[in-house]
């Protein structure tokens, strides 16, 4: 037993070695000793009957797992691709996987990811992978893999986003919920009901329990250097071309947990937990003029429409404190630039953070004088998301399920049509090899009648053919006096 766990992670084991590993440590699985957790989804949400039920579709139990990955690596050893209709239906196998396989599942999604056939792959399909993945409890392995999107190509869909979501609070977890939180803010369209409140309650339990760490203040100038000792030439396939979009490209941590608030509330006008989290963001993505004129704008007329927590103002001012700043533009010549020099020079000057500062105290003691919330932002955040989630429950469940059914009914119609195409292309492979065949029958039986006819094309089969020289027809320019001859 310890020999063949050593064995799984290194190598491709024999399908008769998968299963005795499956069989030997289904006792130990890790998904079966996750303690009972607080959990904000309904269970009816998860709809596990209706998932469950999949597996008694009769196309689905027909499969066995450890079979199915063999052909499948089989297939792409061979030619390079596998249909998307083979990866959708292994997908909702995964789970009978064990998790020191599951590097071979990453390894196939590669494969199929730079294949042709990614093109036409199947949305149920990140679903299923995504849905075996939690109930493996491999969520550490999961979030990279939504993360590298080229690498894998899972894209999670509003369902997959509640469901990973929901997993990781219920785990306390809300570093890894607020990564997928940010995934969704990458993605720019507007999310889920529910996961936006799921993604909300994440990333404001990890501002408040790491706020000391993500709202350190800016102390020392990270001007990025060259690296020293002797320049290395390497070839590369392209010159990269080092331009910060100021969305994909951004690493810090602060700043992407404030661009996901910021994009989470932007119905601020609602409820006063969206404007606070909506100013907190702003300041946490260094988005101070913004921040500051929606400030000067509620000093003109505060109302109960506008207004916000109070506590909200101390976290502005360490956020302001800890906004980066640049204290030169760098510029280096071709070739040398670094990818960290189009970050920092996209940061505000030393000047514009001390103003943002000042400009801020200044306001901070007007604002204080207003009627403010004094209540606590997280419980009213946990009271927010919990009435939200309730009232969305019973539409969730129903259009949940909705979508199970259209994609069971769609495998269902793939698979007779990938059925179709077989059957036309072994109808076709059989009519050319009788084709061939007649071919060769006609020519034995006029053998002699076109004896002379196949005597001079085997004489002629090994002789190189002659290609016709094109003749010039141009004028040949020649020495003075002797010009408008042909050549």
């Amino acid at each position: 037993m310890s020999w063949i766990c050593r064995q799984a992670g290194n190598r491709f084991l024999p399908l008769c070695m998968m299963r005795k590993t499956i069989c030997l440590k289904v006792l130990y699985h890790p998904a079966t000793c996750v303690g009972n957790q607080r959990s904000l989804m309904s269970k009816e949400f998860y709809c596990n009957s209706e998932w469950q039920g999949r597996l008694n579709d009769s196309i689905l139990s027909k499969v066995t797992t450890e079979i199915l990955l063999t052909q499948l690596f089989l297939q792409f050893d061979k030619s390079g691709a596998a249909t998307a209709i083979d990866m959708e239906v292994f997908s909702n196998k995964v789970q009978e996987v064990h998790p020191t396989q599951l590097h071979l599942v990453e390894n196939l999604l590669k494969r199929f990811r730079s294949s042709q056939q990614a093109l036409s792959v199947i949305d149920s399909m990140s679903h299923a992978l995504i849905r075996a993945y939690l109930e493996l409890d491999q969520t550490d392995r999961l979030i990279p893999i939504l993360q590298q999107k080229i690498a894998y190509g899972i894209f999670p869909d509003q369902f997959a986003f509640c469901l990973i979501l929901d997993h990781l609070i219920k785990s306390n977890n809300f570093q890894g919920a607020s990564k997928i939180a940010i995934e969704i803010m990458l993605q720019g369209v507007e999310p889920h009901p529910s996961a936006r409140l799921l993604s909300l309650y994440s990333c404001g339990r990890y501002l408040a329990e790491h706020s000391q760490t993500l709202l350190a203040p800016f102390t020392e100038d990270d001007k990025p250097e060259l690296p020293e000792g002797e320049e290395e030439y390497v070839v590369v396939k392209f010159v990269p071309l080092h331009n910060f979009d100021d969305h994909f490209d951004i690493t810090d941590e602060k700043r992407l947990i404030g661009r996901t608030l910021a994009f989470l509330s932007s119905p601020s006008e609602s409820s006063p937990v969206y404007r606070s989290y909506n100013l907190i963001g702003l300041a946490m993505a260094e988005d101070c003029n913004k921040l500051l004129d929606y400030l000067r704008e509620f000093l003109r007329q505060p109302t109960d429409n506008n207004t916000f927590h109070r506590e909200v103002l101390d976290t502005l001012s360490t956020c302001l404190e800890a906004c980066k700043s640049r204290s030169e533009v760098i510029e280096r010549e071709p070739g040398m630039e670094l990818k960290e020099d189009s970050e920092y020079n996209s940061r505000h000057t030393l000047e514009d953070r001390q103003r943002f500062i000042d400009e801020f105290e200044e306001l901070k003691p007007r604002l204080s004088a207003t009627p403010l919330l004094d209540s606590s932002l997280r419980e009213d955040t946990e009271e927010l998301v919990m009435k939200g989630l309730a009232t969305r429950n019973e539409t969730d469940v129903k259009e949940y399920k909705t979508q199970l059914k259209n994609w069971n009914i769609q495998r269902a119609r793939n698979i007779e049509l990938q059925e179709r195409s077989l059957r036309l292309k072994e109808r076709q492979q059989a009519l050319d090899e009788k084709i061939a065949e007649l071919t060769d029958k006609e020519a034995l039986l006029n053998y002699f009648v076109r004896q002379n006819e196949i005597s001079l094309g085997l004489m002629n089969a090994g002789k190189p053919k002659e290609e016709k020289a094109e003749e010039d027809d141009f004028e040949y320019i020649a020495e003075p006096g002797k010009r408008g001859k042909k050549r």
